[in-house]
């Protein structure tokens, strides 16, 4: 079809820039031939399809948009109506014309202004991933190059193999030294060869894009350093890779600084099963090892715009893979919750639609997963206010902002919105996701509990001692008086026959004094040494009944330790608890966010953390009005894995957050007869899902606004 009469009259084409460049590309994903236009001054490759192709070879031919359309008629190729003005519009957003006229200078200026960014602007678009050039090395490349391109005939890459084959064998026969090799790396030499390793494996990586890409008589525009997230690393600018048609010649570049650093790694397994213990090897284990994992693992993801991206879409055969495939991705979502029926934004076949839809939903949800990982990084790491700003700048800036601009897109094309199968599904989602948040179903909370005693008692010994009679199990019944366990103190024995004899010994010479012919002052001393040894005797017998263990009440022993005759204890082993079943009650702990709606003399159902519920109900009492400072049930407490969030600090067991203790009775008698872990399903009064996170996030500003 060919492009209709205008009214105004032909219209003059803008010129195209002399300096630019038309040349053969390699086919497309579907095997359609294409062009390319290379701009050296921007270093960018533009791809042309078979009609932009004769448009820009025509171009220079014709003076007007209707000249150029009859050059293109007798070449027997039509022209869409407003193909021509998308084509001269794609030359003038690419700054592709020349600049010939006040009009084409003030459009200049005005795009100009538009891409102008404030500093704060840039910082916020760039602080992620900053490109700093350093250096043009192309002459310097060409020169090297002459000089070892008879390395790339030599296959040393099946030399480092076989190295790493070797190293790997030496590896495994030390391998208790291998894995241990680390603990030698913390000194201040091992850390200097480390920082000089990294920089040279890191150059050579850069090195390995640059030569190999000299060998496919590409040009290296630039080299440099980035920063990612503030972390500087080195990159090389390859984009003359993309006029090369051979898509085995472009995979070969993008991979050659992986490729460099796993033959670098080889090499290093092979050294370090020869060199000797320090310092050194302690470098070439971190080279064999974390240096080029660590440089797999951030390269391989196809995800960002790094190797493994660029990989990707060679191998693929699709430029441009990222921003095509959000562009289907958005269609493709679009296209399922309101049913446009638009076309999709380029040619698609099935598998092809599924292989873009699926890249592009997996990059939004690493994204969404790797921003959300960042922001709480630069929170953490940053002080406090700082971190606060560039956690909110990731969260919006990344993740709100992106959903805001595509809900407005949704609601630019209302006008095309009808009732159909894929809109119905969409509203009836939305409206139970609105029912799920706003509605006040939520009218029960399940919180961490302890089935405990008010009167209880654990034995301690009161010195070290052994174990003479042992007379309790779990949950025995004993009876007031009962002896349950009998210790006895080898020191305190001795103490006591020597302390007898020496009395004895006392009390002979003093009948003998009584009946002869003794001093008064005789036997006053007498008498006073008597009596110190009896009070030291009635003191050494009390410590002995100290370690006569007798139930000061009726009750059920619950935890004990599994001892027997002739065992030995210390003053700081419990040795049993002494629960009395008559005084049983429960404590649950929640958050403050649930205080005020919890129901006064409401019943409760408690389940053990074996999955056994108790069986009968318990009554909610009282909630303690502040809340506790410490937690007196170790098993409650993540210190020992249990639900609540904790740390120990002195001895003592801290929550990491306010919680709040809430008192329960039994409503039935019940045959609880030792501590028993689980929880509580407590009811509250109903709200939403939507209200709760207003209360939780608004308890996580309260908390994070003091500095």
């Amino acid at each position: 079809m060919l492009v209709g009469m205008k009214e105004d009259g032909p219209r003059e084409l803008p010129r195209v820039r002399q300096n630019l460049r038309l040349m053969a590309a390699s086919p497309d994903e579907d095997g359609e031939p294409r062009w390319q236009i290379f701009d050296p001054l921007s270093n960018k490759f533009f791809f042309l399809s078979r009609a932009g192709f004769y448009l820009f070879r025509e171009w220079r031919n014709a003076k007007t948009d209707d000249e150029l359309v009859m050059l293109l008629v007798r070449r027997g190729l039509d022209v869409a109506p407003n193909e021509l003005e998308f084509f001269i519009r794609f030359l003038e957003l690419n700054h592709l014309v020349e600049i010939r006229s006040s009009q084409d200078f003030s459009r200049l200026q005005k795009e100009s202004a538009k891409r102008k960014q404030h500093i704060l602007m840039w910082v916020l678009h760039n602080y992620l991933f900053i490109k700093i050039p350093l250096v043009r090395p192309d002459l310097w490349l060409n020169r090297c190059f002459s000089r070892i391109k008879f390395l790339f005939r030599l296959r040393l890459h099946w030399v480092a193999l076989l190295l790493g084959i070797l190293g790997l064998v030496m590896v495994l026969r030390q391998w208790e030294t291998f894995t241990h090799t680390l603990q030698n790396f913390f000194d201040l030499s091992s850390i200097v060869y480390y920082v000089c390793a990294l920089i040279l494996v890191k150059t050579a990586h850069e090195l390995g894009h640059a030569f190999v890409a000299k060998r496919y008589g590409c040009r290296v525009s630039s080299m440099g350093f980035a920063l990612l997230l503030m972390t500087p690393i080195l990159y090389t600018d390859t984009t003359d890779a993309w006029r090369l048609r051979s898509r085995f010649q472009r995979l070969s570049i993008v991979t050659a600084g992986v490729r460099v650093e796993i033959y670098i790694a080889c090499v290093a397994t092979f050294l370090w099963g020869i060199v000797p213990d320090g310092g050194f090897r302690s470098v070439l284990f971190f080279v064999a090892t974390t240096s080029w994992v660590s440089s797999l693992l951030i390269n391989i993801s196809p995800f960002m715009r790094f190797d493994g991206y660029y990989a990707l879409s060679d191998f693929l055969g699709m430029e441009n893979l990222q921003p095509r495939s959000f562009l289907v991705g958005k269609w493709f979502l679009r296209e399922k919750l309101f049913g446009f029926g638009f076309a999709p934004p380029e040619p698609l076949n099935r598998k092809k639609c599924l292989l873009m839809v699926s890249y592009a939903w997996g990059t939004w949800v690493y994204r969404f997963f790797l921003f959300i990982g960042i922001a709480v990084l630069v929170y953490y790491f940053a002080f406090k206010l700082l971190g606060i700003v560039l956690f909110l700048v990731e969260i919006l800036w990344f993740l709100v902002f992106p959903i805001i601009k595509e809900i407005g897109v949704w609601l630019t094309l209302r006008k095309y919105m009808t009732i159909n199968k894929a809109s119905i599904a969409t509203l009836s989602v939305v409206l139970l996701m609105l029912a799920a948040l706003l509605v006040p179903w939520q009218n029960q909370i399940s919180a961490p509990a302890v089935i405990t005693f008010e009167r209880h008692q654990t034995f301690y010994p009161s010195e070290p001692a052994s174990v003479v009679t042992w007379q309790v199990a779990v949950d025995k019944k004993v009876k007031q008086g009962e002896l349950l366990m009998l210790l006895e103190s080898a020191e305190v024995e001795q103490e006591i026959r020597l302390t007898q004899v020496r009395l004895g010994a006392l009390q002979t010479q003093w009948q003998r004094a009584s009946s002869g012919a003794s001093s008064s002052s005789t036997k006053l001393t007498l008498q006073t040494q008597i009596s110190r040894e009896q009070s030291q005797l009635q003191s050494l017998l009390e410590r002995r009944e100290r370690l006569v263990f007798q139930a000061p009440f009726d009750g059920y022993i619950g935890e004990t330790l599994s001892l027997k005759k002739d065992d030995y204890v210390n003053e700081k082993m419990p040795l049993a608890t002494l629960y009395d079943v008559q005084s049983g009650i429960v404590k649950a702990y929640i958050s403050g966010r649930s205080v005020s709606r919890l129901k006064i003399g409401s019943e409760a159902r408690f389940i053990g953390n074996d999955g056994t519920k108790l069986d009968t109900k318990l009554v909610v009492n009282n909630v303690l009005p502040t809340a506790i400072t410490h937690l007196n049930y170790p098993g409650l407490s993540s210190v020992y894995d249990g639900p609540i969030a904790a740390q120990k600090m002195q001895d003592q067991i801290i929550p990491d957050t306010s919680i709040y203790e809430v008192l329960l009775s039994f409503k039935d008698t019940s045959s609880i007869s030792r501590q028993v872990y689980g929880r509580v399903d407590l009811s509250v009064e109903p709200t939403s899902f939507l209200v709760e996170g207003g209360r939780y996030l608004y308890g996580v500003f309260i908390r994070e606004s003091g500095f």
